[in-house]
């Protein structure tokens, strides 16, 4: 049964503003590209300071840094269907957010939002020195929740991701659209 559906952030509670715009504008083959994925691991870890993270940004954008949380962040609208899916599933089960992501930046959005209290728990990469797939961070998920693995669900865009929770015995939903999150809430039997 399960107690604890943990949710990833950016390519599902909100699309990855950042992640869009370096697909819609760069190659995989661009230094740029290059560029992002390095340091965005690097973020994503704590090693980076938000002011060098948006000094990068700057970079990698050509946009001035000052203007880096106004012209992506600000504006990165949330979606509202999977917003109201976390609300309806909160009534019967513990909700975490369990993010890859700058911890600081990610709290902004979420306080600009207003979603901070829609989660029971918010687990983000950056504050733990670790980012999925790295077994620890899921280790860490399955400690904060204290529930068993096959108690927990997980939501995320990311292939590999996933893989690494099926690992641990956590179930596992790969977010496409919210028609096909709904369909797997439902095939899972689970009230929202």
């Amino acid at each position: 049964m399960i107690k604890v559906i943990a949710f990833d952030y950016a390519g599902v509670v909100i699309p990855g503003p950042m992640t869009q715009w370096v697909r819609n504008n760069l190659h995989e083959t661009d230094q740029m590209w290059k560029k992002y994925v390095e340091n965005s691991n690097r973020w994503d870890k704590g090693e980076l300071s938000l002011e060098r993270v948006y000094e990068i940004l700057s970079e990698i954008t050509g946009i001035p840094k000052e203007q880096i949380w106004e012209k992506f962040y600000s504006k990165a609208e949330l979606n509202e269907d999977v917003v109201e899916i976390i609300k309806k599933l909160k009534r019967n089960y513990k909700v975490f957010l369990f993010s890859n992501f700058v911890s600081e930046l990610l709290r902004k959005l979420l306080e600009s939002h207003k979603i901070t209290d829609i989660f029971d728990e918010i687990i983000i990469s950056s504050e733990y020195k670790m980012r999925k797939p790295d077994p620890r961070f899921y280790e860490l998920l399955l400690k904060t929740a204290g529930v068993k693995a096959e108690e927990i669900l997980f939501i995320d865009d990311r292939q590999e991701n996933i893989e690494a929770a099926k690992v641990f015995g956590i179930n596992t939903v790969l977010f496409k659209d919210v028609k096909t999150l709904k369909d797997n809430l439902k095939l899972m039997q689970l009230s929202f």
